[in-house]
Protein backbone atom coordinates (compact mmCIF):
# COMPACT_ATOMS: atom_id res chain seq x y z
CA UNK A 1 0.00 0.00 0.00
CA UNK A 2 0.99 3.37 -0.37
CA UNK A 3 0.24 4.02 3.18
CA UNK A 4 0.27 1.22 4.73
CA UNK A 5 -1.24 2.71 7.62
CA UNK A 6 -4.27 3.22 5.98
CA UNK A 7 -5.10 -0.54 6.49
CA UNK A 8 -6.43 -0.04 9.91
CA UNK A 9 -9.30 2.40 8.32
CA UNK A 10 -10.09 0.46 5.72
CA UNK A 11 -13.12 -1.10 6.81
CA UNK A 12 -14.78 2.05 7.68
CA UNK A 13 -13.78 3.54 4.37
CA UNK A 14 -14.92 0.56 2.47
CA UNK A 15 -18.56 0.97 4.31
CA UNK A 16 -18.54 4.23 3.64
CA UNK A 17 -18.10 3.71 0.08
CA UNK A 18 -20.61 1.03 -0.23
CA UNK A 19 -23.20 3.49 1.55
CA UNK A 20 -22.30 6.31 -0.57
CA UNK A 21 -22.57 3.66 -3.79
CA UNK A 22 -25.98 2.35 -2.45
CA UNK A 23 -27.98 5.47 -1.90
CA UNK A 24 -31.21 5.21 -3.03
CA UNK A 25 -30.80 1.31 -4.66
CA UNK A 26 -33.16 0.11 -2.01
CA UNK A 27 -32.71 -3.90 -1.32
CA UNK A 28 -28.84 -3.49 -3.58
CA UNK A 29 -26.92 -3.14 -0.40
CA UNK A 30 -25.49 -6.47 -0.52
CA UNK A 31 -25.29 -6.65 -4.32
CA UNK A 32 -23.08 -3.07 -3.70
CA UNK A 33 -21.00 -4.31 -1.52
CA UNK A 34 -20.48 -7.91 -3.06
CA UNK A 35 -19.99 -6.37 -6.51
CA UNK A 36 -17.40 -3.77 -5.31
CA UNK A 37 -15.48 -6.54 -3.38
CA UNK A 38 -15.08 -8.06 -6.97
CA UNK A 39 -13.74 -4.97 -8.19
CA UNK A 40 -11.12 -4.19 -5.70
CA UNK A 41 -10.03 -8.25 -6.15
CA UNK A 42 -9.70 -7.69 -9.63
CA UNK A 43 -12.47 -10.04 -10.76
CA UNK A 44 -15.32 -10.15 -12.94
CA UNK A 45 -18.90 -9.48 -11.98
CA UNK A 46 -22.15 -11.80 -13.53
CA UNK A 47 -25.31 -9.92 -12.42
CA UNK A 48 -28.24 -12.09 -13.17
CA UNK A 49 -31.71 -10.43 -13.51
CA UNK A 50 -34.76 -9.55 -14.94
CA UNK A 51 -34.30 -5.67 -17.21
CA UNK A 52 -35.24 -2.55 -15.13
CA UNK A 53 -33.50 -4.16 -11.52
CA UNK A 54 -30.67 -1.04 -11.81
CA UNK A 55 -28.00 -3.24 -12.95
CA UNK A 56 -26.47 -0.53 -15.21
CA UNK A 57 -26.73 1.78 -12.41
CA UNK A 58 -24.84 -0.60 -10.41
CA UNK A 59 -21.99 -0.78 -12.72
CA UNK A 60 -22.03 3.02 -13.44
CA UNK A 61 -21.28 3.72 -9.68
CA UNK A 62 -18.66 1.31 -8.53
CA UNK A 63 -16.68 2.89 -11.03
CA UNK A 64 -17.05 5.99 -9.18
CA UNK A 65 -15.14 4.11 -6.26
CA UNK A 66 -11.89 4.48 -8.48
CA UNK A 67 -10.14 7.70 -9.09
CA UNK A 68 -9.45 8.81 -12.35
CA UNK A 69 -11.35 6.21 -13.72
CA UNK A 70 -12.70 5.82 -17.70
CA UNK A 71 -16.12 4.01 -17.94
CA UNK A 72 -17.58 1.79 -20.96
CA UNK A 73 -20.86 0.47 -21.57
CA UNK A 74 -22.93 -1.70 -24.06
CA UNK A 75 -25.74 -3.16 -24.86
CA UNK A 76 -25.36 -6.32 -26.73
CA UNK A 77 -27.40 -8.37 -29.60
CA UNK A 78 -27.04 -10.32 -32.23
CA UNK A 79 -25.69 -7.85 -34.50
CA UNK A 80 -22.78 -6.92 -32.37
CA UNK A 81 -19.82 -6.49 -34.00
CA UNK A 82 -16.41 -5.75 -32.82
CA UNK A 83 -15.71 -2.44 -33.62
CA UNK A 84 -19.41 -1.64 -30.99
CA UNK A 85 -17.08 -3.03 -28.33
CA UNK A 86 -13.34 -2.64 -29.24
CA UNK A 87 -13.46 0.29 -31.73
CA UNK A 88 -13.17 0.85 -35.22
CA UNK A 89 -10.80 -0.05 -37.77
CA UNK A 90 -8.09 3.28 -38.48
CA UNK A 91 -8.35 3.91 -42.34
CA UNK A 92 -5.36 5.64 -42.01
CA UNK A 93 -3.22 2.36 -40.39
CA UNK A 94 -5.12 0.31 -42.93
CA UNK A 95 -3.51 2.64 -46.31
CA UNK A 96 -0.62 0.80 -44.39
CA UNK A 97 -1.99 -2.17 -44.74
CA UNK A 98 -1.94 -2.64 -40.92
CA UNK A 99 -5.34 -3.71 -39.09
CA UNK A 100 -5.54 -1.15 -36.00
CA UNK A 101 -8.49 -0.41 -34.03
CA UNK A 102 -8.97 3.18 -32.65
CA UNK A 103 -9.59 1.68 -28.98
CA UNK A 104 -9.67 5.20 -27.27
CA UNK A 105 -13.01 5.63 -25.41
CA UNK A 106 -14.21 1.58 -26.26
CA UNK A 107 -13.61 -1.19 -23.94
CA UNK A 108 -9.74 -2.13 -24.05
CA UNK A 109 -9.21 1.62 -23.04
CA UNK A 110 -11.34 1.51 -19.69
CA UNK A 111 -11.00 1.10 -16.26
CA UNK A 112 -15.04 -0.23 -15.82
CA UNK A 113 -16.79 -1.88 -18.67
CA UNK A 114 -20.46 -2.65 -18.20
CA UNK A 115 -21.84 -5.26 -20.91
CA UNK A 116 -25.68 -5.90 -20.96
CA UNK A 117 -27.50 -8.60 -22.05
CA UNK A 118 -23.39 -10.61 -22.64
CA UNK A 119 -24.77 -14.00 -24.13
CA UNK A 120 -26.59 -12.09 -27.02
CA UNK A 121 -23.38 -11.47 -28.27
CA UNK A 122 -21.57 -12.84 -31.57
CA UNK A 123 -19.08 -15.65 -30.86
CA UNK A 124 -16.12 -12.91 -32.26
CA UNK A 125 -16.67 -10.20 -29.14
CA UNK A 126 -16.94 -13.30 -26.75
CA UNK A 127 -13.88 -14.97 -27.89
CA UNK A 128 -12.02 -11.65 -27.31
CA UNK A 129 -13.25 -10.86 -24.23
CA UNK A 130 -11.82 -14.07 -22.91
CA UNK A 131 -8.48 -12.98 -23.51
CA UNK A 132 -9.06 -9.45 -21.75
CA UNK A 133 -10.42 -10.99 -18.72
CA UNK A 134 -7.77 -13.63 -18.83
CA UNK A 135 -5.05 -11.41 -19.21
CA UNK A 136 -5.48 -8.10 -19.13
CA UNK A 137 -4.04 -7.96 -22.56
CA UNK A 138 -5.86 -6.82 -25.96
CA UNK A 139 -4.27 -8.08 -29.12
CA UNK A 140 -4.48 -5.15 -31.56
CA UNK A 141 -3.17 -5.65 -35.00
CA UNK A 142 -0.55 -7.61 -33.89
CA UNK A 143 0.28 -5.85 -30.91
CA UNK A 144 -0.13 -6.79 -27.48
CA UNK A 145 -1.84 -3.36 -25.77
CA UNK A 146 -1.98 -3.60 -21.92
CA UNK A 147 -5.64 -3.26 -20.79
CA UNK A 148 -6.43 -1.05 -17.43
CA UNK A 149 -9.46 -2.58 -16.95
CA UNK A 150 -9.89 -3.16 -13.10
CA UNK A 151 -13.70 -4.95 -13.65
CA UNK A 152 -15.60 -6.13 -16.44
CA UNK A 153 -19.04 -6.33 -15.46
CA UNK A 154 -21.47 -8.42 -17.34
CA UNK A 155 -25.86 -9.01 -17.14
CA UNK A 156 -28.44 -11.44 -18.32
CA UNK A 157 -31.64 -12.25 -17.51
CA UNK A 158 -30.11 -15.71 -18.18
CA UNK A 159 -27.30 -18.08 -18.01
CA UNK A 160 -25.25 -18.93 -21.21
CA UNK A 161 -26.92 -21.31 -23.40
CA UNK A 162 -25.41 -24.73 -23.52
CA UNK A 163 -23.50 -26.14 -26.13
CA UNK A 164 -22.78 -22.74 -27.55
CA UNK A 165 -18.79 -22.81 -26.10
CA UNK A 166 -19.22 -20.12 -23.30
CA UNK A 167 -18.31 -22.47 -20.45
CA UNK A 168 -14.80 -20.75 -20.68
CA UNK A 169 -15.86 -17.51 -20.58
CA UNK A 170 -18.41 -17.53 -18.02
CA UNK A 171 -16.15 -19.31 -15.62
CA UNK A 172 -13.91 -16.33 -15.68
CA UNK A 173 -17.29 -14.34 -13.74
CA UNK A 174 -16.16 -15.47 -10.25
CA UNK A 175 -18.97 -13.14 -8.57
CA UNK A 176 -22.09 -14.04 -9.87
CA UNK A 177 -24.93 -11.77 -7.88
CA UNK A 178 -28.63 -12.43 -8.61
CA UNK A 179 -30.21 -8.86 -8.91
CA UNK A 180 -34.14 -9.09 -7.96
CA UNK A 181 -36.86 -7.06 -8.50
CA UNK A 182 -37.77 -4.96 -4.64
CA UNK A 183 -39.67 -7.22 -2.43
CA UNK A 184 -40.25 -4.93 1.00
CA UNK A 185 -43.54 -3.28 0.09
CA UNK A 186 -42.15 -0.49 2.23
CA UNK A 187 -39.41 -0.36 -0.31
CA UNK A 188 -41.32 -0.31 -3.24
CA UNK A 189 -43.50 2.96 -2.43
CA UNK A 190 -40.28 4.77 -1.45
CA UNK A 191 -39.26 4.25 -5.08
CA UNK A 192 -42.46 5.02 -6.82
CA UNK A 193 -43.02 8.48 -4.71
CA UNK A 194 -38.99 9.23 -4.84
CA UNK A 195 -36.75 11.30 -7.80
CA UNK A 196 -34.89 9.40 -10.53
CA UNK A 197 -32.12 7.90 -8.86
CA UNK A 198 -28.85 9.21 -10.58
CA UNK A 199 -25.59 7.33 -11.55
CA UNK A 200 -23.48 10.49 -11.18
CA UNK A 201 -22.88 10.29 -7.40
CA UNK A 202 -20.24 12.25 -5.72
CA UNK A 203 -17.57 10.14 -3.52
CA UNK A 204 -15.10 11.91 -1.32
CA UNK A 205 -11.45 11.90 -2.60
CA UNK A 206 -10.12 9.98 0.64
CA UNK A 207 -12.09 7.10 0.30
CA UNK A 208 -11.53 6.68 -3.62
CA UNK A 209 -9.06 4.45 -4.76
CA UNK A 210 -6.36 5.35 -6.98
CA UNK A 211 -4.54 3.18 -9.30
CA UNK A 212 -1.69 2.78 -8.05
CA UNK A 213 -3.57 1.66 -4.16
CA UNK A 214 -4.99 -1.05 -6.46
CA UNK A 215 -2.23 -2.18 -8.14
CA UNK A 216 -0.53 -2.23 -4.73
CA UNK A 217 -3.52 -4.08 -3.18
CA UNK A 218 -2.64 -7.50 -4.26
CA UNK A 219 0.66 -7.78 -2.57
CA UNK A 220 -0.72 -6.78 0.62
CA UNK A 221 -4.15 -9.27 0.03
CA UNK A 222 -1.77 -12.18 -0.71
CA UNK A 223 -0.47 -12.08 3.11
CA UNK A 224 -3.81 -12.74 4.12
CA UNK A 225 -4.39 -16.07 5.22
CA UNK A 226 -6.96 -18.79 5.30
CA UNK A 227 -7.89 -20.17 8.73
CA UNK A 228 -8.03 -24.01 9.11
CA UNK A 229 -12.02 -23.38 9.93
CA UNK A 230 -12.53 -22.25 6.23
CA UNK A 231 -10.33 -24.45 4.35
CA UNK A 232 -12.32 -27.07 6.39
CA UNK A 233 -15.37 -25.33 5.30
CA UNK A 234 -14.35 -25.68 1.82
CA UNK A 235 -13.22 -29.18 1.86
CA UNK A 236 -16.86 -30.26 3.08
CA UNK A 237 -18.56 -27.84 0.23
CA UNK A 238 -16.42 -29.69 -2.51
CA UNK A 239 -17.11 -32.85 -1.44
CA UNK A 240 -21.06 -32.04 -1.19
CA UNK A 241 -21.15 -30.81 -4.36
CA UNK A 242 -19.64 -34.00 -5.56
CA UNK A 243 -22.39 -35.92 -4.25
CA UNK A 244 -24.86 -33.29 -5.64
CA UNK A 245 -23.48 -33.56 -9.15
CA UNK A 246 -23.73 -37.45 -8.74
CA UNK A 247 -27.63 -36.96 -7.94
CA UNK A 248 -28.07 -33.99 -10.84
CA UNK A 249 -26.13 -34.91 -13.42
CA UNK A 250 -28.00 -32.27 -15.94
CA UNK A 251 -27.65 -29.35 -13.51
CA UNK A 252 -24.07 -30.19 -12.12
CA UNK A 253 -21.77 -27.68 -11.04
CA UNK A 254 -17.77 -27.46 -11.86
CA UNK A 255 -16.00 -25.60 -10.21
CA UNK A 256 -12.52 -25.50 -11.48
CA UNK A 257 -9.16 -25.40 -9.31
CA UNK A 258 -8.27 -21.49 -11.34
CA UNK A 259 -11.96 -20.85 -10.24
CA UNK A 260 -11.04 -21.85 -6.17
CA UNK A 261 -7.72 -19.98 -6.34
CA UNK A 262 -9.75 -17.00 -7.86
CA UNK A 263 -12.16 -17.14 -5.08
CA UNK A 264 -9.65 -17.08 -2.71
CA UNK A 265 -8.19 -14.12 -3.95
CA UNK A 266 -11.81 -12.98 -3.40
CA UNK A 267 -11.94 -14.12 0.28
CA UNK A 268 -8.77 -12.56 1.19
CA UNK A 269 -9.55 -9.27 -0.14
CA UNK A 270 -12.61 -9.30 1.90
CA UNK A 271 -10.71 -10.02 4.90
CA UNK A 272 -8.14 -6.99 4.64
CA UNK A 273 -11.08 -4.85 4.06
CA UNK A 274 -11.98 -5.63 6.81
CA UNK A 275 -8.80 -4.83 8.73
CA UNK A 276 -7.85 -8.68 9.46
CA UNK A 277 -5.12 -10.71 8.47
CA UNK A 278 -7.15 -14.14 7.85
CA UNK A 279 -9.97 -15.41 6.10
CA UNK A 280 -12.46 -16.17 8.76
CA UNK A 281 -15.95 -18.31 8.87
CA UNK A 282 -18.51 -15.72 8.23
CA UNK A 283 -16.23 -14.96 4.83
CA UNK A 284 -16.96 -18.07 3.45
CA UNK A 285 -21.01 -17.23 3.57
CA UNK A 286 -19.41 -14.95 0.57
CA UNK A 287 -19.06 -18.46 -1.39
CA UNK A 288 -23.19 -17.96 -2.06
CA UNK A 289 -22.24 -15.74 -4.83
CA UNK A 290 -19.29 -18.12 -5.89
CA UNK A 291 -20.17 -21.70 -6.72
CA UNK A 292 -23.74 -21.39 -8.62
CA UNK A 293 -24.21 -21.96 -12.17
CA UNK A 294 -27.51 -22.42 -12.90
CA UNK A 295 -30.71 -21.14 -11.81
CA UNK A 296 -31.57 -24.43 -11.18
CA UNK A 297 -28.87 -25.39 -9.17
CA UNK A 298 -28.65 -21.89 -6.96
CA UNK A 299 -30.71 -22.63 -4.09
CA UNK A 300 -29.32 -25.96 -3.82
CA UNK A 301 -25.60 -24.71 -3.53
CA UNK A 302 -26.69 -22.23 -1.38
CA UNK A 303 -27.91 -24.78 1.30
CA UNK A 304 -24.69 -26.70 1.09
CA UNK A 305 -22.70 -23.85 1.83
CA UNK A 306 -24.73 -22.64 4.77
CA UNK A 307 -24.94 -26.50 6.12
CA UNK A 308 -20.87 -26.51 5.56
CA UNK A 309 -20.65 -23.17 7.78
CA UNK A 310 -23.03 -24.28 10.14
CA UNK A 311 -21.10 -27.54 10.58
CA UNK A 312 -17.55 -26.51 9.77
CA UNK A 313 -17.82 -22.62 10.81
CA UNK A 314 -16.24 -22.93 14.73
CA UNK A 315 -12.72 -23.93 15.85
CA UNK A 316 -11.54 -26.68 17.70
CA UNK A 317 -14.09 -29.05 15.81
CA UNK A 318 -11.43 -31.30 14.75
CA UNK A 319 -10.41 -31.99 18.56
CA UNK A 320 -13.96 -32.25 19.27
CA UNK A 321 -14.23 -35.02 17.10
CA UNK A 322 -11.00 -36.63 18.19
CA UNK A 323 -12.15 -35.97 21.87
CA UNK A 324 -15.62 -37.91 21.16
CA UNK A 325 -14.17 -40.87 19.38
CA UNK A 326 -11.39 -41.23 22.78
CA UNK A 327 -14.27 -40.79 24.75
CA UNK A 328 -16.60 -43.31 23.47
CA UNK A 329 -13.68 -45.55 23.61
CA UNK A 330 -13.69 -44.95 27.80
CA UNK A 331 -17.11 -45.11 28.07
CA UNK A 332 -16.92 -48.72 26.08
CA UNK A 333 -14.06 -49.39 28.57
CA UNK A 334 -16.21 -48.51 31.42
CA UNK A 335 -19.06 -50.45 30.39
CA UNK A 336 -17.29 -53.75 29.71
CA UNK A 337 -15.35 -53.40 32.94
CA UNK A 338 -17.90 -52.73 35.38
CA UNK A 339 -21.41 -54.25 33.87
CA UNK A 340 -22.48 -56.75 32.67
CA UNK A 341 -23.29 -55.39 28.88
CA UNK A 342 -25.56 -58.23 27.64
CA UNK A 343 -28.11 -60.88 30.12
CA UNK A 344 -25.95 -63.85 31.14
CA UNK A 345 -27.81 -67.15 30.61
CA UNK A 346 -28.05 -69.83 32.12
CA UNK A 347 -26.61 -72.77 29.74
CA UNK A 348 -25.22 -76.29 29.96
CA UNK A 349 -21.77 -77.70 27.43
CA UNK A 350 -23.72 -80.07 25.33
CA UNK A 351 -20.45 -82.15 23.34
CA UNK A 352 -18.66 -78.23 22.62
CA UNK A 353 -21.85 -76.41 22.26
CA UNK A 354 -23.16 -73.74 25.42
CA UNK A 355 -27.25 -74.70 25.42
CA UNK A 356 -30.03 -73.60 26.97
CA UNK A 357 -31.88 -76.56 28.97
CA UNK A 358 -35.12 -76.99 28.13
CA UNK A 359 -37.80 -78.93 30.24
CA UNK A 360 -41.42 -79.09 28.15
CA UNK A 361 -44.66 -78.98 29.47
CA UNK A 362 -46.16 -82.75 30.45
CA UNK A 363 -46.93 -84.52 27.24
CA UNK A 364 -48.46 -88.05 26.48
CA UNK A 365 -45.81 -90.99 26.37
CA UNK A 366 -47.88 -93.50 24.35
CA UNK A 367 -50.98 -93.91 22.90
CA UNK A 368 -53.23 -95.23 26.09
CA UNK A 369 -56.45 -96.84 26.39
CA UNK A 370 -56.57 -96.81 30.30
CA UNK A 371 -58.40 -93.44 30.75
CA UNK A 372 -58.16 -94.33 34.69
CA UNK A 373 -54.23 -93.97 34.58
CA UNK A 374 -54.12 -91.38 31.85
CA UNK A 375 -51.85 -89.15 34.70
CA UNK A 376 -49.69 -91.72 34.98
CA UNK A 377 -48.68 -91.79 31.12
CA UNK A 378 -47.28 -88.63 30.64
CA UNK A 379 -43.79 -87.21 31.11
CA UNK A 380 -41.51 -84.29 30.62
CA UNK A 381 -38.71 -84.40 28.11
CA UNK A 382 -35.65 -82.26 28.76
CA UNK A 383 -33.73 -81.17 25.74
CA UNK A 384 -31.21 -78.11 24.92
CA UNK A 385 -31.53 -75.61 22.49
CA UNK A 386 -27.42 -74.01 21.08
CA UNK A 387 -26.73 -70.62 22.21
CA UNK A 388 -25.87 -69.80 18.32
CA UNK A 389 -29.29 -69.92 17.03
CA UNK A 390 -30.55 -66.97 19.41
CA UNK A 391 -31.33 -64.17 17.52
CA UNK A 392 -31.55 -65.72 14.36
CA UNK A 393 -34.38 -66.56 12.11
CA UNK A 394 -33.26 -69.98 11.18
CA UNK A 395 -35.24 -73.12 11.84
CA UNK A 396 -33.22 -76.00 13.63
CA UNK A 397 -33.97 -78.99 16.32
CA UNK A 398 -32.93 -78.90 19.98
CA UNK A 399 -30.74 -81.71 21.14
CA UNK A 400 -30.70 -84.64 23.90
CA UNK A 401 -28.01 -84.93 26.39
CA UNK A 402 -25.68 -86.84 24.22
CA UNK A 403 -25.43 -84.25 21.33
CA UNK A 404 -28.35 -85.72 19.41
CA UNK A 405 -30.92 -84.19 17.10
CA UNK A 406 -34.63 -84.63 18.40
CA UNK A 407 -36.17 -84.66 15.34
CA UNK A 408 -39.67 -84.53 16.44
CA UNK A 409 -39.54 -80.99 17.53
CA UNK A 410 -38.28 -77.86 15.70
CA UNK A 411 -37.34 -74.63 17.15
CA UNK A 412 -37.09 -70.98 15.60
CA UNK A 413 -36.40 -67.85 18.00
CA UNK A 414 -37.75 -65.91 14.89
CA UNK A 415 -34.76 -63.08 15.58
CA UNK A 416 -35.99 -62.82 19.15
CA UNK A 417 -34.76 -63.84 22.47
CA UNK A 418 -37.59 -66.28 22.89
CA UNK A 419 -37.60 -69.65 21.15
CA UNK A 420 -40.87 -70.95 19.50
CA UNK A 421 -41.12 -75.08 19.87
CA UNK A 422 -43.05 -76.38 17.52
CA UNK A 423 -43.82 -80.43 17.60
CA UNK A 424 -45.06 -82.90 14.99
CA UNK A 425 -48.99 -83.19 15.02
CA UNK A 426 -49.28 -86.99 15.35
CA UNK A 427 -46.67 -86.88 18.41
CA UNK A 428 -47.99 -84.49 20.42
CA UNK A 429 -51.68 -86.73 19.40
CA UNK A 430 -50.70 -89.65 19.98
CA UNK A 431 -48.01 -89.68 22.37
CA UNK A 432 -43.95 -88.79 22.79
CA UNK A 433 -42.71 -92.69 22.02
CA UNK A 434 -45.53 -93.50 19.70
CA UNK A 435 -43.64 -94.02 16.84
CA UNK A 436 -45.85 -91.89 14.74
CA UNK A 437 -44.27 -88.89 12.46
CA UNK A 438 -45.34 -86.83 9.47
CA UNK A 439 -44.16 -83.59 8.05
CA UNK A 440 -46.86 -81.28 9.98
CA UNK A 441 -45.61 -79.79 12.74
CA UNK A 442 -47.70 -77.35 14.69
CA UNK A 443 -46.62 -74.27 17.74
CA UNK A 444 -46.29 -76.91 21.27
CA UNK A 445 -45.07 -73.66 23.60
CA UNK A 446 -42.69 -70.89 23.77
CA UNK A 447 -39.42 -70.72 26.04
CA UNK A 448 -37.53 -67.45 27.14
CA UNK A 449 -33.86 -69.12 28.23
CA UNK A 450 -33.50 -68.09 31.73
CA UNK A 451 -31.30 -65.20 32.64
CA UNK A 452 -28.63 -65.26 35.27
CA UNK A 453 -27.17 -62.09 35.65
CA UNK A 454 -29.26 -59.14 34.30
CA UNK A 455 -27.63 -56.49 31.71
CA UNK A 456 -26.43 -53.61 33.41
CA UNK A 457 -25.65 -55.36 36.74
CA UNK A 458 -22.63 -54.27 38.18
CA UNK A 459 -19.32 -56.40 38.00
CA UNK A 460 -16.97 -56.62 41.02
CA UNK A 461 -13.88 -54.77 39.94
CA UNK A 462 -10.54 -54.60 42.13
CA UNK A 463 -9.74 -51.47 43.56
CA UNK A 464 -6.57 -50.98 41.31
CA UNK A 465 -8.52 -51.20 38.10
CA UNK A 466 -10.74 -48.71 39.27
CA UNK A 467 -8.40 -45.91 40.40
CA UNK A 468 -7.05 -46.57 36.42
CA UNK A 469 -10.06 -45.79 35.23
CA UNK A 470 -11.15 -42.72 37.54
CA UNK A 471 -7.68 -41.04 36.04
CA UNK A 472 -8.24 -42.11 32.51
CA UNK A 473 -11.86 -40.09 33.01
CA UNK A 474 -10.29 -37.18 34.99
CA UNK A 475 -7.79 -36.64 31.77
CA UNK A 476 -10.89 -36.47 29.76
CA UNK A 477 -12.45 -34.41 31.58
CA UNK A 478 -9.28 -32.29 31.50
CA UNK A 479 -9.10 -32.33 28.03
CA UNK A 480 -12.65 -31.29 27.13
CA UNK A 481 -12.52 -28.55 29.96
CA UNK A 482 -9.29 -27.34 27.36
CA UNK A 483 -11.88 -27.21 24.16
CA UNK A 484 -14.14 -25.12 25.79
CA UNK A 485 -11.95 -22.85 27.00
CA UNK A 486 -10.04 -22.36 23.87
CA UNK A 487 -13.38 -22.53 21.85
CA UNK A 488 -14.69 -19.73 24.41
CA UNK A 489 -11.96 -17.34 23.62
CA UNK A 490 -12.05 -18.14 19.81
CA UNK A 491 -15.77 -17.17 20.31
CA UNK A 492 -14.99 -14.12 21.58
CA UNK A 493 -12.68 -12.82 18.89
CA UNK A 494 -14.87 -13.99 16.47
CA UNK A 495 -17.62 -12.04 18.11
CA UNK A 496 -15.63 -8.95 17.41
CA UNK A 497 -14.70 -9.90 13.81
CA UNK A 498 -17.54 -10.93 12.80
CA UNK A 499 -18.73 -7.34 11.32
CA UNK A 500 -18.23 -7.23 7.70
CA UNK A 501 -20.28 -4.91 4.82
CA UNK A 502 -20.08 -8.29 2.63
CA UNK A 503 -22.52 -10.41 4.49
CA UNK A 504 -25.71 -8.85 5.46
CA UNK A 505 -27.03 -9.14 9.07
CA UNK A 506 -29.19 -12.25 8.97
CA UNK A 507 -26.01 -14.15 7.76
CA UNK A 508 -23.79 -13.09 10.10
CA UNK A 509 -26.34 -13.66 12.86
CA UNK A 510 -26.11 -17.48 11.12
CA UNK A 511 -22.37 -18.14 12.28
CA UNK A 512 -22.87 -16.15 15.50
CA UNK A 513 -25.33 -19.04 16.37
CA UNK A 514 -22.74 -21.99 15.16
CA UNK A 515 -20.67 -20.49 17.53
CA UNK A 516 -23.63 -20.51 20.77
CA UNK A 517 -24.65 -24.19 19.34
CA UNK A 518 -20.88 -25.38 19.33
CA UNK A 519 -20.63 -23.90 23.54
CA UNK A 520 -24.07 -25.79 24.19
CA UNK A 521 -22.65 -28.94 22.62
CA UNK A 522 -19.71 -28.52 24.47
CA UNK A 523 -21.57 -28.01 27.82
CA UNK A 524 -23.51 -30.98 27.02
CA UNK A 525 -20.75 -33.25 26.03
CA UNK A 526 -18.91 -32.03 29.67
CA UNK A 527 -21.96 -33.06 31.66
CA UNK A 528 -21.77 -36.43 30.36
CA UNK A 529 -18.15 -36.57 30.81
CA UNK A 530 -18.75 -35.54 34.58
CA UNK A 531 -21.13 -38.22 34.58
CA UNK A 532 -19.49 -41.11 33.14
CA UNK A 533 -16.29 -40.42 36.35
CA UNK A 534 -19.23 -40.04 39.02
CA UNK A 535 -20.43 -43.03 37.78
CA UNK A 536 -16.99 -45.13 37.74
CA UNK A 537 -15.90 -43.44 41.10
CA UNK A 538 -19.65 -44.95 43.02
CA UNK A 539 -19.03 -48.29 41.68
CA UNK A 540 -18.20 -51.13 44.59
CA UNK A 541 -14.86 -52.74 44.66
CA UNK A 542 -14.19 -56.08 45.35
CA UNK A 543 -12.86 -57.17 48.95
Amino acid sequence: MTHPQAHNFMKERVTDLITICSDGLYEREEIVAVSLLSAISGQSIFLYGLPGTAKSLIARRLSKAFKDTTHFEYLMQRFSTPEDVFGPVSIQELKNDNYIRKTEGYLPTADFAFLDEIWKSSPAILNTLLTIINERIYRNGGKDEKVPLKALIAASNETPPPNQGLDALYDRFIMRIIVNPLEKRENFEKLLDGGVVSADIEVPAELQFSYDEWEQLSREISKVTISKEVFNIIHSIRVLIDEFNKDNPEIAVYVSDRRWQKIAIILKTAAYLCDRTEVIPVDALILRHCLWTLEENRISIDEIIIKCVKEFGCANNAELQKWLLNHKDLENGVSDTFFYTEDVYETEKIGDKPCFPVTTPNIRKNRSYNYYNEDKNTIKIRFYIPVEYMDTTKSFSPLDEEGKSVNQVTCNFNGKKSCEVQIYNEVLNYGWDSGYANNFFVKWFDVTPPIQIKKGVQKHVDSRVKATFINECHKSLESLEKIITDTRSYVRTQKKLNETPFVPAEKRDLVLDVFNSFIKDLENHKLNAEHLLKKVESHAVSK
